[in-house]
């Protein structure tokens, strides 16, 4: 019975993770959020040059 409780606990702290993840990925990579986010990448190119 324990050993059980145990498998279901792993797996559902592994889904917890996964969707966790895919939350994150689906909010730092939807258009809105994109130029925002890409913003200080194209600022450090034009430093250096």
């Amino acid at each position: 019975m324990s050993e059980e409780w145990i498998g279901l606990y792993k797996f559902a702290r592994l889904a917890l993770l996964a969707c966790a993840l895919g939350a994150i990925a689906v909010w730092l990579y939807r258009p809105s959020q994109k130029a925002r986010f890409e913003e200080p990448a194209r600022r450090m190119l034009e430093e250096d040059e």
